[in-house]
């Protein structure tokens, strides 16, 4: 790997992990174009390490949130200890741990079930995917979604949009556009939708850090040189912020639909390429 391809790839990961169109494939597309093959053990090391600089790039966004539920997590061990029990009515960050994970479940058991297509697509799969994508994108200009802040999301609400999460695991069907989308079908507010999309995205972003762990384990590892994932990390972690504070500010402005046209694009022109390289 060349450190144009890591700066490419980082550039990638970073913003199409959070714009809502699919970092999964258009990392495969751009693979593909490249001649890089998207199972070599090197190339899934790399995009382990590119997933921790996305990871960051949430964090560094929504420290604040973050902090609160660690601080939540850990009280919430404390009273279960001394016998007062989880108390989630009375801490909103208790009851959004609980939340997170009621909305992880869905992905785990999607990606439990197509783990051969999440993790080998074909570039079809990828074209037909994004246009799915692309036909969600445009139907959440008809949402206005509802009213419902941080405190008042329910089980229901939570579990809604992790549905929306699993068909964000196919390949092409971008992870935080579905599960805005769902927040909107489940009439969370506009910018809760948003927020709650990319913390819903740490316990998602880990798991598919397992999964690459246990592909990478099973294949074997190759070397690749530090200035490759330096700059790969540090151009995913750049790229992946601002991308968040933009989906932030486009959002608000209902301006997804946007999207909508890029991911038809692509998804052509990923089928194309499925029949000519």
């Amino acid at each position: 790997m060349t450190i144009l391809k890591a700066l490419i790839l980082g550039l990638i990961q970073g913003l199409s992990e959070f714009l809502p169109i699919s970092s999964s494939g258009h990392l495969a597309i751009a693979g593909a174009i490249m001649g890089m093959d998207a199972e070599a053990s090197n190339l899934l090391s790399f995009n382990i390490l590119l997933h921790v600089a996305t990871l960051a790039a949430v964090f560094a966004v929504f420290y604040k949130d973050i902090w609160e539920m660690i601080v939540a997590f850990f009280g919430m061990i404390k009273d279960i200890f001394t016998g007062k029990g989880l108390r989630l009515k009375e801490f909103t960050y208790r009851r959004l741990i609980v939340l997170l994970i009621i909305g992880t479940i869905p992905a785990t058991i999607a990606a439990l079930f197509f783990g051969d297509i999440i993790e080998s697509p074909a570039l079809w799969q990828i074209g037909i995917f994004l246009i799915i994508t692309a036909v969600l994108l445009y139907l959440s200009e008809k949402l206005s979604g509802g009213e419902t802040e941080l405190e008042n999301i329910s089980y229901k609400q939570a579990l809604i949009v992790g549905c929306f999460q699993a068909a964000g695991t196919l390949p092409g069907i971008s992870r935080s556009g579905s599960t805005i989308v769902g927040g909107l079908f489940g009439k969370l507010k506009k910018t809760m939708a948003v927020r709650f999309s990319f913390l819903l995205s740490i316990p998602a972003i880990l798991g598919a850090l397992l999964l690459d762990i246990t592909s990478v384990s099973s294949a074997g590892s190759q070397d690749i040189s530090i200035a490759c994932v330096i700059v790969g990390m540090i151009t995913a972690a750049l790229s992946g912020y601002f991308s968040i504070k933009f989906l932030l500010k486009l959002v608000e402005k209902s301006k997804l639909s946007y999207f909508s046209y890029y991911c038809i694009f692509a998804g052509i022109v990923s089928i194309i390429l499925n029949f000519t390289i």
